[in-house]
């Protein structure tokens, strides 16, 4: 349970990261309408892309809290990471019990006892890592399976598009959702992939 709690946690930060990029590029857009002649001149334009400016910036301000917030709750390293450093530990002890053996620094019965101690050790662990990855793995699979099928539906408001089914403005809006749904499913897919190595 506290792994996927982390799994989450991770994709929750990566998300709002991801909102927080989503919400600077539509403040630069918006930053481009100050500069229109009608900004200086109409007093109504004015102010309703002083409110725009005002609401992303106090959105980015929320954001930004929330990934503190996450970033505090959050582990790291991650888990399966830590598992990993455990087993590059044993790896280690193992090389270096070998070679103070070979210098006769230590005894057989000390080595052999030590030697098949680490092995079962770095055997658990990786067990260990294994089953979290399995797991974390079948959780991308189906990711993958979901970013096919928005794809499909997203070529399919293309072809409804250009059959004349669907207006440019609707079209524009449902592709725009699409790919800000295709993003985030990208997003969790790679933040799950590095969470596995």
């Amino acid at each position: 349970f506290e792994v996927k709690e982390q799994m989450i946690l991770n994709i929750e930060y990566n998300d709002i990261k991801l909102n927080k990029q989503i919400l600077v590029d539509k403040l630069k857009e918006i930053q481009t309408a100050i500069k229109d002649p009608r900004y200086d001149v109409d007093e109504e334009y004015n102010r309703s892309i002083n409110v725009k400016v005002t609401a992303i910036k106090t959105l980015i301000a929320e954001l930004k809290q929330k990934e503190t917030d996450l970033e505090e709750k959050m582990e790291k390293p991650f888990i399966v990471q830590r598992i990993q450093e455990d087993i590059d530990t044993k790896i280690f002890q193992l090389k270096n019990l070998s070679q103070q053996h070979r210098l006769h620094k230590v005894d057989k019965d000390s080595f052999e006892s030590l030697r098949e101690k680490y092995k079962q050790e770095k055997a658990v662990l990786e067990t260990e890592r294994e089953d979290l990855t399995i797991g974390m793995k079948l959780w991308i699979k189906e990711l993958k399976m979901e970013k096919a099928e928005l794809k499909t539906k997203k070529n399919l408001n293309k072809g409804r598009f250009s059959a004349k089914e669907l207006s440019e403005e609707d079209y524009e809006a449902k592709n725009k959702d699409y790919e800000i749904k295709l993003k985030k499913i990208e997003l969790k897919i790679k933040t799950l992939v590095d969470l596995t190595k």
